[in-house]
């Protein structure tokens, strides 16, 4: 039975939200996949992925009556993380993808004697869409460019300039027969007017007995071991960041601030593709906090409370689905 006639006959069972879900997720694959799905690779690229992990745990909280509560439990906070790749142009040595972006966070820092743990949740939301542009100069040289936007804060979706931001990145990358490397940028704006440069070094080299090196500093340093063509182990260090703005939902104290989180999680993780398509992945190991606090946005940020986070275990748990090969 060809792809049509499944499609049609699918279709007709379907409700009109159904529809257009499935009608999108159909168009992807045909844009995306190959026409046969000729074997696995686990280092194909991820069109879908979502994550759960831990982000460690506060040891101070903070009162909804003012002054310092320290911490008597184990309570995590944890994110979940969506992304979505899709094509926008992939003729020619220019290519275009587009990338929506949902991250949903927990953080544990609120002392209420209201609730029954006497701790509850601030929760934050940041959504985005970017566009990534790859181009070919050939003899191996590509510039890689990724333009977004975020609207991060308490709301689901909050319209005002102190969520709002742009993110920009850029990278000139060579790429031969054992790996690449490459140098770049990456710059932050915020709609208020703060501005921030980060430099960014490329370098990814296969090693003898299928292992990898795959390193993009600051963000990650990791070895890999390849197992198979459809599985491997992962080990290092990541990078993880958070900055959403506080409009008091969760406390009138909070209302104008910012919640700010940066931290780095030493890893040791599997990754198997299940089918061509999906895949699954855990990691586990643990959380390092560099920072994780309320601040006051100024002409500097100005800390207001720190959550004082402690090295914590870390767990990362992933589905994602992959582009056949």
């Amino acid at each position: 039975m060809g792809w049509k006639k499944v499609w049609k006959t699918r279709a007709n069972n379907l409700s009109g939200g159904q529809k257009v879900v499935s009608l999108f997720c159909f168009c992807a694959l045909l844009a995306l996949a190959p026409r046969q799905l000729k074997c696995q690779d686990i280092s194909a690229t991820r069109f879908f992925k979502i994550d759960y992990q831990t982000l460690g745990s506060p040891s101070q909280l903070v009162p909804r009556q003012g002054g310092f509560v320290p911490s008597r439990a184990y309570e995590p906070n944890h994110l979940i993380k969506a992304e979505l790749k899709f094509p926008v142009k992939l003729k020619g040595r220019t290519r275009v993808f587009g990338e929506l972006k949902y991250n949903n966070e927990y953080v544990f820092g609120i002392y209420s004697p209201i609730e029954d743990d006497g701790v509850s949740p601030i929760k934050l939301h940041e959504s985005s869409l970017s566009f990534i542009v790859s181009h070919k100069f050939g003899n191996g040289y590509s510039l890689l460019g990724k333009f977004g936007m975020e609207n991060s804060s308490d709301h689901f979706w909050k319209a005002g300039g102190n969520s709002l931001s742009w993110s920009n990145s850029i990278l000139l990358q060579k790429e031969n027969a054992n790996g690449k490397y490459g140098l770049g940028a990456s710059c932050g704006l915020a709609v208020l007017g703060r501005l921030s440069i980060l430099p960014l070094i490329l370098y990814q080299r296969k090693l003898p007995r299928n292992w990898e090196l795959d390193l993009l500093l600051p963000a990650k340093m990791l070895a890999i071991k390849n197992v198979s063509n459809s599985s491997r182990f992962i080990m290092g260090v990541k990078g993880s960041s958070g900055n959403y703005y506080l409009s008091g939902l969760a406390m009138d104290g909070l209302s104008g601030l910012n919640y700010r989180r940066l931290s780095a999680n030493a890893i040791l993780g599997y990754e198997k593709l299940v089918t061509p398509l999906v895949g699954v992945g855990i990691e586990a190991g643990a959380t390092i906090p560099v920072q994780s606090g309320v601040y006051r946005q100024d002409k500097r940020w100005q800390e207001v409370h720190n959550f004082g986070q402690k090295v914590d275990p870390y767990f990362n748990f992933k589905i994602f689905f992959a582009v056949p090969r």
